[in-house]
């Protein structure tokens, strides 16, 4: 990921396949909010960086919750 520091690192526990369509992953951050990003299977990292959704990783709520 583009800010992150030695410390900060994706958590691969945190990928998920959605649906078969999109995956997401945690970047978790020392002293910030961990970040989740939303991306097709087949996109590259630099693709994840600009095209798709990144957000604070609490801003982001199962389906069934919310139902």
């Amino acid at each position: 990921m583009s800010n992150t520091t030695g410390s900060d690192r994706a958590t691969p526990e945190a990928e998920t396949a959605a649906s078969g369509r999109l995956r997401s992953i945690v970047v978790t951050y020392e002293g910030a909010a961990d970040r989740r990003t939303l991306y097709p299977p087949d996109a590259t990292e630099v693709e994840r960086l600009t095209h798709w959704l990144t957000a604070d990783a609490d801003a982001f709520h199962h389906l069934d919750e919310m139902r």
